[in-house]
């Protein structure tokens, strides 16, 4: 029973309500940094703030809804997309959390720190989804490597295409 659970749980959270909680202890660790170390607060007005900050939220909410159209729940791990954010990155939701959310959550706190706390971060989650990526390598094989080539993990790679002469 306790595998099923570990086993259904992985199905359909993965690696995502692990790292929501260690990212928000790296961001409350980077606001306590920033404090202890004096830094200045983001120099912007309450009104290009708030702004900003709904801006991410709005970004954070598109690409999660987007994320569960392209690939809901019941179908992850069945079937491999590529279309949709996928199209763009392998792992939309956990993107829309380090990007849109760090940059939500450093505008609402005034943070510079919390700002720079996406480098940790990102790193965080790179170490954090290594199984992720393996289980894909192993059950779609070659064609998840192709994709890993072609596109990356939180951000997108953007190349050009060669024109045919």
């Amino acid at each position: 029973m306790k595998e099923y659970v570990i086993s259904f749980y992985k199905h359909y959270f993965g690696a995502g309500p692990t790292g929501i909680l260690a990212t928000i202890i790296i961001w409350i660790g980077a606001k306590g940094v920033g404090e202890t170390i004096h830094l200045p607060a983001l120099p912007l007005g309450e009104t290009p703030r708030a702004v900003l900050v709904a801006l991410f939220l709005i970004d954070s909410a598109v690409t999660i809804v987007w994320s569960l159209v392209a690939l809901p729940p019941k179908e992850r791990s069945v079937r491999m997309v590529r279309s949709g954010p996928f199209k763009l990155v392998r792992h939309p939701l956990y993107s829309a959390v380090i990007w849109s959310g760090t940059g939500a959550v450093a505008l609402w706190l005034k943070s510079w720190s919390v700002l720079f706390s996406v480098v940790p971060i990102s790193l965080f989650w790179t170490w954090h989804i290594r199984d992720e990526e393996a289980f894909m390598v192993e059950k779609f094989g070659d064609e998840y490597r192709d994709y890993m080539k072609r596109t990356g993990q939180f951000f997108p790679i953007f190349r050009r295409e060669k024109r045919e002469q």
